[in-house]
């Protein structure tokens, strides 16, 4: 190892842990709100500004190059540049340009230069999509076995954060300052990772020379080729499809009893998001007491029982108090559910292909929720909300039973294997 990485590594060790999660936080935030502004907050302004139906539709298919990313995820994981660090000289330049992209679209009128504006939403929304990328190659690389779970935590907490950001924060500075004021508060926001970016130094890593061999597309199909990946496949696409099916339906249920569309909006933007963001951040921390086993069977199961209260209402009990309590457990249940799977995900993810292996389980993760949300409409209607939310129930029982087969014991804190591990 020459002079420059062992300089490199030295400082990287004195990044304390919070320096690192405050990066990560300031990374999957900023990525999370170009996400909430465009499937939240743009319906309703660009309504209120006179849009059509099909423009704004058409606005929201923008969002595809989340759900196709793992595409290029083998460009990000094969070139980079050791110097700089391989993640950290994606995240600058990807960063800045979202930063310059947002800036671009405030000083467009979207009544009268939509054609413009949508280009540059789309390339917006692209730049997102792979600082994504990048951020999760990151945190593979620079978090140590025992802080991925607070780390995940961070991520999905932050996830949270970045789509009331973007979708609540953002309507409310466009009714208060209109679409520019709007705009560059949330190029503001976006900038806020470039001063951590700038100072933090990453560890070049043993792989490095493996990094600098070039874009590894094999990796995709190495993926499924390792131990008890079909039974961890089965946990990816069902582990959150209850909660989707779920939630798809919970909207018009809360209409159907007579909630006003104020009231969902304060319930699901303040409420739900508070107590998910809450849920990522002590599920993540719990992961490492309970272990990685144990954490996604406990919290599957917690959020199955969550799920199945959301009956209360249908039966009866549709009190305000009620629909908010069940809401709120529904949404932290689910907060730690999911820092508990990203952690394993993490796991699952090579140091060599960090990012592809992690974006290719976030987009079969998103496989179970989309179908689901599909399908709930259908199911709702045939079974009535009491049986349908007891479906969705029974669905999070079946990605516990799931994680029995996919997930070792060793991943356990009292195993001899995992305290190796973690040494």
């Amino acid at each position: 190892m020459n002079a420059t990485k062992v300089d490199r590594s030295i400082r990287f060790e004195r990044h304390s842990t919070g320096r690192r999660m405050s990066l990560l936080a300031a990374l999957y935030v900023s990525q999370a709100i170009p996400l909430g502004f465009f499937i939240e907050a743009v319906p309703a302004i660009g309504r209120d500004l006179g849009l059509t139906l099909r423009d704004i539709g058409l606005i929201q298919a923008l969002a595809a190059p989340f759900l196709l990313k793992f595409l290029w995820a083998p460009v990000i994981d094969g070139r980079g540049s050791g110097r700089f660090g391989h993640y950290r000289s994606w995240l600058l330049p990807l960063q800045s340009l979202a930063v310059l992209t947002v800036i671009l679209i405030a000083l467009l009128d979207p009544t009268s230069q939509l054609d413009l504006l949508l280009p540059l939403a789309g390339l917006f929304l692209l730049l997102a999509a792979t600082q994504d990328v990048a951020s999760d190659g990151l945190a593979v690389r620079i978090l140590k076995r025992n802080e991925r779970g607070i780390g995940n935590g961070v991520q999905v907490g932050g996830y949270y954060l970045g789509q009331i950001l973007g979708g609540g924060l953002m309507l409310i500075l466009f009714a208060r300052f209109g679409w520019r004021g709007a705009l560059l508060a949330m190029a503001a926001m976006l900038a806020v990772p470039l001063a951590n970016l700038v100072t933090f130094r990453e560890p070049s890593g043993r792989d490095q020379k493996e990094h600098e061999a070039g874009i590894d597309y094999a990796a995709l199909g190495r993926f499924f080729t390792r131990s008890k990946m079909l039974p961890w496949i089965g946990v990816l696409l069902v582990y959150r499809a209850g909660d989707a099916m779920a939630l798809t339906m919970a909207r018009p249920m809360f209409v159907d009893l007579g909630l006003t569309l104020q009231q969902i909006g304060l319930l699901v933007g303040v409420g739900s998001s508070a107590a998910a963001v809450a849920g990522a951040m002590i599920g993540g921390a719990s992961v490492v007491r309970l272990g990685r086993r144990r954490a996604l069977c406990a919290f599957a199961s917690l959020h199955a029982l969550a799920l199945l209260a959301l009956s209360l209402p249908a039966l009866g009990w549709s009190s305000l108090t009620t629909i908010w309590c069940v809401s709120i457990g529904v949404a932290f249940a689910g907060g730690m559910a999911t820092a508990a799977l990203y952690t394993c995900m993490m796991d699952r993810s090579s140091s060599r292909n960090a990012g592809t292996d992690f974006t290719l389980q976030q987009s079969l993760a998103a496989v179970g929720p989309l179908v689901g949300a599909g399908l709930s409409g259908a199911l709702a209607e045939a079974l009535g909300y009491e049986l349908h939310f007891a479906a969705c129930a029974g669905l999070s029982v079946a990605a516990a039973l799931l994680v029995l087969i996919a997930v070792p014991t060793s991943t356990d804190p009292t195993s001899p294997s995992t305290a190796s591990a973690e040494s």
